[in-house]
């Protein structure tokens, strides 16, 4: 009887176990799809990302470019990749591909033109990530494959000069979260007021409020939402949705937006449950350094100087990368950088120059002291998180406001690079080093950041399994299932202009009777005579 009694137990626990087992499959592991401009940069806020889904035990893809250079560095974070067709001749002019192996030099060509547009640039980008989009979603090799994978959900990126990326998670007919460096209020219906509020990116000198600023960033609000949005493809949209839908109205679909700006680096402003910061997205754990950067750790008696402007600048005209080599090698400091010299240039002994660096590794050790930067959102979050000053050299894109906003926190100083001399970069370099108020303000922001129960990546990763086991509706404000007029309220601004218009009219009409039938009346009263 006992014998039975156990049996029937050992029975039951097994049972339970198997239930067990069946919920967290589907609890822990699900399957994710990821999908991002095919940008160097962007790609890698949805890879640390993933990584970090791996290592809880989903499965994820990742959507690429049959011509990404070297995709078994993804598989060997635990991604797997699934590849549309993208034609090796795919580059243009008009629309160049980010994955081309000299975009360094053909940014810096751009840039460094007497004639440079940064709003052509921008629509230059939009036109590249337009035919990447269209290419993926014509591919119907890709399209069976990632069909047949049957995926839960899928993070992908709604870049702001185009989000065409978020058709294809609609094509799929699959959930999906968001994941940009930030997000134009009106779209997302942020209650982000511009009279408080600047949009990431644009430069206003003052970042205190004021009326004169509140006109400035109401005025950029409306220009950019114009602006950005005119860039977008609306043939694209007709072409890969089944009914007229706008991008708005596709990007608000979303379950949950992650932007990677927050309070830490930015100003404060007001969220919905939904719209969750995840500052220091590209931060992971410290790994060893290779032998050669470990070396220079090792043997540098004075610190560290980091130099990299990002994954697709490094690239300068010479007379810019001598005067970057004259300030460096009036230093004691060690100077580790990702640059490209081009021949017959001298590169100083302590300056170490490198194709390829371990950014946030470097940025960890304790060695490091300076970063010099182009005020990449990733490289600023990963300098923020480990307390290392920087040097800025905005080139393109949001990255002036960036350098701006860093400045504004007392992280660094900021520089131009089109206008410099050696003299005041190296002026400017012995300034920060020597003053400490640089390195204590950034190591007590990066201490507040620390302090989060979760940062970066495991943040998002939490929120995403969060959408996978509850959905999102009790985060979600009704404010972003209105129509933009009724959000900013001009039906009612609309009801109050008909009701003044109205009451001033009644007003009117009431004082011009009134003053007429007085008129009449004096009129024809009988006018007293005197009575002799």
């Amino acid at each position: 009887m006992t014998a039975l009694y156990i049996d029937g137990m050992t029975k039951a626990m097994w049972l339970l176990l198997v239930v067990m087992m069946t919920k967290l499959e589907y609890v822990y592991g699900a399957r994710i799809l990821l999908a991002s401009a095919q940008i160097p940069s962007h790609m890698m806020m949805q890879t640390a990302t993933g990584e970090e889904l791996v290592q809880r035990g989903h499965e994820v893809y990742i959507a690429i470019g049959s011509i990404y250079p070297k995709p078994e560095l993804l598989e060997q974070l635990g991604l797997r990749t699934v590849k549309f067709h993208m034609p090796s001749d795919v580059q243009s002019e008009d629309a160049p591909s980010a994955l081309r192996a000299d975009l360094a030099k053909f940014l810096a060509e751009r840039i460094f033109s007497p004639d440079f547009d940064p709003i052509a640039l921008g629509k230059t980008a939009s036109a590249s990530v337009s035919r990447d989009c269209e290419l993926m979603l014509s591919d119907s090799k890709f399209l069976e494959e990632v069909l047949a994978l049957k995926f839960d959900i899928a993070l992908v990126e709604p870049w702001f000069l185009n989000p065409c990326v978020v058709l294809l998670p609609y094509k799929l007919n699959i959930p999906f979260v968001s994941l940009e460096n930030f997000y134009l209020p009106l779209i997302v219906r942020l209650p982000a007021l511009p009279s408080f509020f600047r949009i990431p990116g644009f430069v206003i000198t003052a970042s205190e409020p004021s009326l004169w600023n509140s006109v400035i960033n109401t005025l950029i609000m409306i220009g950019a939402h114009g602006k950005i949005t005119s860039m977008w493809n609306n043939t694209l949209l007709d072409r890969y949705t089944s009914r007229s839908l706008t991008w708005n109205e596709l990007i608000l679909k979303s379950e949950l937006f992650f932007t990677s700006n927050d309070h830490h680096i930015g100003l404060p402003y007001p969220l919905f449950p939904n719209v969750i910061p995840v500052p220091g997205i590209t931060v992971r754990p410290t790994k060893p350094l290779p032998d050669k950067l470990e070396k220079l750790m090792t043997q540098s008696r004075d610190g560290i100087i980091l130099v990299s402007f990002g994954s697709v600048a490094s690239y300068f005209p010479e007379p810019v990368t001598i005067k970057f080599l004259e300030a460096f090698t009036r230093l004691r400091q060690t100077v580790i950088a990702k640059l490209t010299i081009a021949e017959g240039i001298a590169v100083p002994e302590n300056v170490h120059v490198f194709q390829w660096l371990p950014q946030n590794d470097i940025l960890s050790q304790p060695q490091t002291r300076l970063f010099v930067t182009h005020c990449g959102s990733n490289g600023q979050h990963e300098a923020l998180y480990h307390g290392v000053p920087m040097l800025g050299f905005p080139l393109f894109a949001e990255q002036a406001g960036n350098c701006e906003r860093a400045h504004a926190k007392g992280f660094g100083l900021q520089m131009n690079v089109h206008n410099f001399t050696s003299a005041e970069l190296f002026a400017n370099i012995q300034e920060m080093l020597n003053n400490k108020t640089y390195s204590d303000t950034i190591k007590h922001s990066s201490a507040t950041l620390r302090d989060e129960p979760l940062v970066g990546p495991k943040k998002a990763a939490h929120w995403i399994e969060h959408v996978i086991k509850y959905g999102s509706a009790h985060m979600r404000s009704p404010a972003m299932n209105l129509p933009l007029y009724r959000f900013i309220m001009l039906d009612v601004l609309a009801i109050f202009v008909v009701m003044i218009f109205a009451v001033t009219a009644i007003i009117c009409v009431s004082t011009l009777a009134i003053t007429r039938a007085v008129k009449r009346k004096l009129m024809h009263h009988p006018s007293k005579k005197k009575v002799e």
